[in-house]
C-alpha cells in the first residue's frame, strides 16, 4: 500500500489507535479537577495586576484553563495524538482562524459608527435627497419604464 501524507500513520490493518483504559481514566479525571479548578476560580476576586482589572485576570484564568481541556479533548478523545502531520497542522491553522476571527468582531464591535454627511434626509449641502435606494416604481405612477432617471425618489 502506498504511503500517503493523510495514511502516514496509519500503519495498516494489523494495529490500532485505542487508548488503553487508564488513560482515558487519567484524562476524565484531570478534565474533572480542571472542571473544578474552574468553578473555584470563579468565586475568587484576583487582585488587579497594574492596569489590568482583576475581573480581567479571572477570565484570563478561566479562558486559560478552558484552552487546556479543549486541548486535552482534542489531543486523546478525537484522535489527534495519533494523526498524520498534516491533520495536526490542519487542526492548529483552524484554531488560528478561529482566534483570527474572534479578534476581527472585538475590532469592529470596539469600532465608533460615526455618521456620513450625504446620506441623510434633510441635510443642506445634498438639496435633502439621500443616497439610499430609490423606490421602484414610483407611487401613484405605473410600472411601465420611463426614461432613465425619472421617476426616482427617496423612500
Amino acid at each position: 500500500m502506498a504511503t500517503t501524507p493523510l495514511s502516514a500513520n496509519s500503519h495498516g490493518d494489523h494495529a490500532s489507535h485505542e487508548l488503553p483504559f487508564g488513560t482515558l481514566i487519567a484524562v476524565l479525571l484531570l478534565l474533572m479537577a480542571l472542571m473544578a479548578l474552574t468553578i473555584g476560580a470563579s468565586y475568587v476576586t484576583l487582585p488587579s495586576i497594574g492596569p489590568i482589572p482583576g475581573i480581567v485576570i479571572n477570565n484570563l484564568v478561566a479562558v486559560g484553563i478552558a484552552t487546556i481541556k479543549a486541548a486535552l479533548v482534542i489531543w486523546f478523545f478525537m484522535g489527534v495524538k495519533f494523526a498524520s502531520t498534516l491533520a495536526r497542522i490542519w487542526v492548529v491553522a483552524g484554531f488560528l482562524v478561529l482566534f483570527l476571527m474572534f479578534g476581527i468582531m472585538g475590532d469592529y464591535g470596539t469600532r465608533k459608527f460615526e455618521q456620513v454627511n450625504g446620506w441623510e434626509t434633510g441635510v443642506p449641502h445634498n438639496g435633502g435627497e439621500t443616497a439610499l435606494p430609490r423606490v421602484w416604481p414610483p407611487e401613484g405612477q405605473p410600472s411601465s419604464t420611463p426614461e432613465v432617471g425619472q421617476g426616482f425618489r427617496p423612500r
